[in-house]
């Protein structure tokens, strides 16, 4: 990483500062934004601005980038590194507090972007699938928050050491309620007969960008794309289980709490679904 964007100039790498006063540092006041490249042009750009926006407005942000100078900031940072295939991140911070109010200013917010080589999740993950365990950690879908992705990201990350003790890939988060909400770093799907089935952002889901386009890829292999309260249960009962997120794309989830999902094994429509949706950001990103 020999170059980071920060607050509009290219800085290397160690010299990237941000104050020691930021409320980003201080109190997790910001947003964040994972990203991937492919051939050197960030999939959904423009949707993962949006959410950006949407994010900084709940926050009272002002957001300092204009979906053009989104552009320009990832063609400088993938440029001045060399990089074509990438994992970016966005993080927007509230900026250093005023002294007397211990408030922030909001026309101070603060942009760094950084890109780094693009490590791929290993292609033997693919073909057997993640396992997940349902976290003890608890998502309060009533939150704002539940909907953006906040710098206060302890709840996600505590979830996922959970996971990392049981010897499982990812953990599976559900509300108050006991219903699914998403996976520490991912979105979750099941499939039951024809239809494909998400839990609603009211339940606490991310509003994630590669969900949304499995949403939109649902027909293409003949199924019925829903949004719905899911209970625990149903994941066990399903023909198949996938996760999705920028980085990992579409991945089966076969193993849950230790038992097997399905046939224990990566189904044929989440396959396709991974196909699709890899073809579909490579076409964009040739255009």
């Amino acid at each position: 990483m020999q170059w980071v964007f920060v607050n509009g100039e290219l800085v290397r790498g160690p010299e990237a500062r941000v104050s020691a006063l930021d409320r980003g540092l201080l109190q997790g006041y910001g947003l964040f934004e994972t990203m991937r490249s492919y051939g050197g042009h960030v999939f959904r750009l423009e949707e993962h601005h949006q959410r950006l926006c949407a994010g900084a407005a709940l926050l009272a942000l002002e957001m300092p980038l204009s979906l053009t100078g989104l552009g320009e900031a990832v063609h400088a940072v993938l440029e001045g590194n060399g990089l074509a295939d990438a994992y970016l991140r966005l993080t927007l911070t509230a900026g250093p507090v005023l002294e007397v109010t211990e408030e922030a200013d909001p026309s101070q917010a603060q942009v760094i972007l950084f890109a780094r080589e693009l490590t791929d999740y290993p292609e033997a993950l693919y073909r057997r699938g993640m396992a997940a365990v349902i976290s003890r950690v608890r998502r309060n879908e009533t939150s704002p928050l539940s909907r953006v992705k906040s710098l206060s990201y302890l709840e996600n990350l505590l979830a996922r050491e959970e996971a990392r003790r049981e010897g499982a890939d990812e953990a599976i988060l559900l509300n108050s309620h006991g219903l699914v909400a998403e996976g520490s770093a991912s979105n979750v799907f099941l499939i039951r007969g024809e239809e494909l089935l998400t839990p609603s952002i009211r339940s606490g889901a991310l509003p994630g960008i590669t969900r949304q386009v499995v949403l939109e890829l649902a027909p293409a292999v003949g199924l019925v794309a829903k949004e719905a309260e899911i209970e625990p249960a149903a994941l066990f009962d399903a023909a198949e289980v996938l996760l999705t997120s920028s980085i990992k794309e579409v991945m089966s989830l076969t193993r849950l709490d230790g038992r097997p999902i399905g046939f224990g094994r990566p189904g044929p429509l989440t396959e396709r679904l991974h196909h699709l949706y890899r073809e579909m950001a490579l076409q964009e990103a040739s255009a």
